[in-house]
């Protein structure tokens, strides 16, 4: 499913791992802000209050650690990398949890898309370990 997602975007076709962790982190941070217009947005979904809130706050936290994330990553200091998209990571399974909880039909795309952004977590954090060794990419 990591290749998947990854494959996914035309950006990974030839790209080093200095840039496949930067898209791994671009798309981490657009899938987020994706979900979470959907939790806040206009569009009535119909999504079950006892998660709709609280996740909306969790996906919150996760889009400025994203956002932070980036930054880290522009300024090179590559050891930062997991320790932040593990506070972005760690948010997200907050509403894991109140999705699985939920038998609300709307949730089923939800925790899939949930998923998908946990994995592209664990991408950024995997590929960002070989960054600290390798500073050229």
């Amino acid at each position: 499913m990591c290749m998947k997602l990854m494959k996914a975007d035309s950006r990974t076709s030839d790209a080093n791992n200095h840039r496949l962790t930067e898209i791994a982190i671009d798309l981490a941070y657009n899938k987020a802000k994706d979900i979470y217009r959907d939790l806040t947005g206009v569009v009535d979904y119909s999504y079950d209050s006892q998660y709709r809130e609280p996740c909306s706050r969790n996906y919150n936290d996760a889009i400025r650690d994203l956002k932070q994330t980036k930054k880290i990553f522009r300024n090179g200091d590559y050891d930062r990398i997991a320790d932040k998209v593990n506070k972005a990571a760690d948010e997200i399974r907050d509403c894991k949890n109140l999705f699985e909880s939920s038998y609300i039909n709307d949730s089923k795309e939800l925790k899939k898309r949930n998923k998908e952004l946990e994995l592209l977590c664990d991408v950024v954090k995997a590929s960002s370990t070989y960054l600290r060794g390798d500073h050229n990419g």
